[in-house]
């Protein structure tokens, strides 16, 4: 019991010095909520334009804030590691006594809440300069699919991050590849009802499309448990799979990294 207080303790204060450090320029978080608000402005005028009907205004609304988590797990937590190795950090972190992957832990959750904080002042100018309306009597659905959702994508964070461990710079490359299919594939800023059934079959299988489509049902349809199930059981069965996998590949990797004398090699 007392290791599981130590290793959650060992998360909570990487949580804090990411919440912090993310806090230290305001200028951040700025930029960080007017940029996306651009993007999401182009389409809800697009949408305006072709005078489609105002539920899509809230379509787009939860899209963007929902992608800002995975570029979060791309940039925030796939690379982190090897920021940390850049600094000099990461000898301190295997040289502790805590898992690593507890370490990444905190970072996941610290980038959360500063996304969260993030995506709530995205999710407020979509309310009251756009005129989004949404379903408060999907809020506990959306809520359960949302947690869900987030679990799977940071589990994948796990992954990514092993992979930046060992392979550095390199690694940055899947960054760069991931980042704008994924944003097509899970239907940002429209359905993915739209495309081929091969194309809908190969987004089913990205938690970020299921999550947004079952937000969106229920904060826009006013969709229940009961009708979400599937979207339920289904980012369940990713998390129970993706979770462990995530701490497998970091494991391995570390490992791999240890035996090839890459984990403290800079500048690769």
């Amino acid at each position: 019991m007392s290791r599981i207080l130590d290793d959650l303790r060992a998360a909570y204060a990487r949580a804090w010095v990411r919440v912090k450090g993310n806090m230290r320029v305001k200028t951040w978080f700025l930029w960080e909520v007017v940029l996306p608000t651009i993007f999401m402005a182009s389409v809800i005028y697009a949408y305006y334009n072709l005078d489609a009907p105002r539920i899509f205004i809230g379509f787009v609304v939860v899209g963007t804030m929902m992608m800002n988590f995975w570029f979060n797990v791309l940039w925030g937590m796939g690379n982190v590691l090897y920021w940390e190795k850049e600094t000099g950090n990461l000898e301190v972190f295997l040289l502790s006594d805590r898992p690593i992957y507890m370490l990444l832990l905190g970072m996941a959750l610290g980038g959360m809440l500063n996304t969260g904080i993030r995506s709530l002042a995205i999710l407020l100018i979509g309310i009251f300069v756009f005129g989004a309306e949404f379903n408060t009597g999907g809020l506990m659905p959306a809520t359960i699919v949302f947690l869900l959702t987030l679990a799977a994508l940071y589990s994948l964070g796990l992954m990514f991050s092993s992979l930046h461990l060992v392979y550095g710079r390199k690694g940055i490359r899947i960054n760069e590849i991931l980042g704008d299919p994924i944003s097509f594939l899970s239907g940002q800023y429209y359905p993915i009802s739209v495309f081929p059934t091969v194309l809908q079959a190969l987004a089913s299988l990205l938690p970020l499309t299921i999550g947004l489509d079952g937000v969106r049902r229920a904060l826009l349809l006013g969709q229940g448990l009961g009708d979400l199930y599937i979207h339920i059981l289904g980012l369940g069965i990713m998390v129970m799979i993706l979770l462990p996998l995530g701490i497998w590949v970091l494991n391995h990797m570390v490992e791999k990294g240890r035996r090839d004398g890459r984990l403290i090699m800079r500048w690769l």
